[in-house]
């Protein structure tokens, strides 16, 4: 009798993997005759119910598994998990990915980037890319790269500028462009495109310039027809404010520098790019460790901090920090050093201990010295009660 049952239970089992079988089966043909017909979106529509039915079987089988268990009941257990294994579907293949591509290219271009997006999500076999190559030589070197990346088709894609291609600009020149040949500029540096469809190749367009750019006036000079040896005319810039030093410019790509004070230099190679560099500190956000900055006790030593913000380009190296208070603050220490505050960031100084023997409002004086002597200063309000 315990056979006869095992063997009826065994019948049902194998009847259930095929009426599941069956159900995504028949999702999967409707799939394929779709796509033979051409009518993408009767495709996409079978393959995304084809899809969500497998999923259904599966937490079907996993929920029925789960409460067998609890149960005790193995026989149960074991006809779901074997139910969660038989749930599943037959994914896309290469062959029908190339063929759903060919349909999605014929759309219009919202359609088509709907659709890619679909297909980009639901094959393993779509996967767009872009490539990036420059070649530059000469008499002394030959220099060749590329760089690949995935994309999403047809949303925005922002080609590299100048400013994000690692390259000598005295060997290679400046980035004028990418194009779809070698020879000839097809898009800008840094512009916005969308993203292609199929895997696509943009190649770097060098010519000999001098590029002379400032991110804080605003001010790009380029220099063209020009050669190895030429003397050029570095541009004159004038201070935003009083709280800017100039501190002269620089081809990161080679680490050559030009003196705030220097009117001209000669191009060794086929083109620079320079940045000028600016200095410019701020000091703010004056605070006490353990008492508010308007109401710190009498006769009561106070820890302070303060924050030193480089709102300039040029990292700031080896700032002398002084601190002075007036006749009713008295400073403990206040002196010391930062050794550099890298441009665009912001360091948090720490290590002022004041004392205030009388009550009122008093000034803390703060200053920052660079390694050049370029100082900058502020005046903090101290409470005392």
């Amino acid at each position: 009798m315990k056979k006869r049952i095992t063997g009826i239970v065994a019948v049902l089992l194998i009847a259930s993997m095929m009426l599941w079988a069956a159900d995504t089966a028949e999702l999967r043909t409707k799939f394929t005759d779709a796509l033979a017909s051409g009518d993408i979106d009767n495709a996409i529509q079978s393959y995304d119910d084809m899809v969500s039915q497998a999923q259904k079987d599966y937490q079907k089988a996993s929920r029925s598994y789960e409460k067998a268990m609890e149960a005790g009941n193995m026989q149960k257990a074991r006809e779901a998990w074997y139910d969660m294994q038989s749930a599943g579907y037959s994914a896309m293949t290469s062959d029908e990915t190339d063929e759903m591509l060919s349909l999605i290219l014929s759309e219009d271009e919202d359609k088509k980037a709907e659709d890619a997006a679909w297909l980009l999500e639901n094959s393993r076999y779509y996967n767009p890319t872009v490539s990036y190559e420059w070649n530059t030589s000469g008499d002394n070197y030959n220099f060749s790269y590329s760089s690949t990346k995935s994309v999403i088709p047809g949303e925005e894609l922002v080609l590299p500028d100048k400013d994000s291609i690692n390259v000598n600009n005295s060997m290679a020149g400046v980035l004028v462009g990418w194009g779809i040949t070698p020879d000839e500029v097809t898009y800008e540096p840094g512009a916005t495109i969308v993203a292609p469809y199929t895997d696509q190749t943009f190649y770097a367009i060098w010519e000999s310039q001098v590029v002379f750019t400032d991110p804080v006036t605003g001010t790009e000079n380029v220099v063209t027809d020009v050669a190895d040896g030429d003397t050029i005319s570095v541009p004159v810039l004038t201070e935003p404010d009083v709280s800017y030093v100039f501190a002269g410019w620089v081809d990161k790509s080679t680490g050559e520098y030009i003196a705030p004070d220097e009117t001209d230099f000669v191009l060794e190679g086929n083109g620079a790019v320079f940045e000028a560099l600016w200095k410019n500190a701020e000091l703010s956000d004056l605070e006490a460790t353990h008492y508010d900055i308007a109401a710190i006790p009498v006769n009561t030593q106070a820890d302070l901090s303060f924050v030193i913000s480089n709102k300039g380009t040029e990292d700031l190296r080896n700032v002398k920090i002084e601190t002075t208070g007036d006749d009713g603050l008295t400073v403990l220490k206040g002196n010391g050093t930062v050794r550099i505050v890298d441009g665009g960031s912001s360091v948090t100084v720490q290590g002022v201990k004041v004392v205030g023997t009388v009550a009122g409002d008093h000034m803390l004086h703060i200053s920052a010295i660079d390694r050049d002597g370029d100082e900058w200063s502020a005046d903090f309000t101290v409470t005392i009660v």
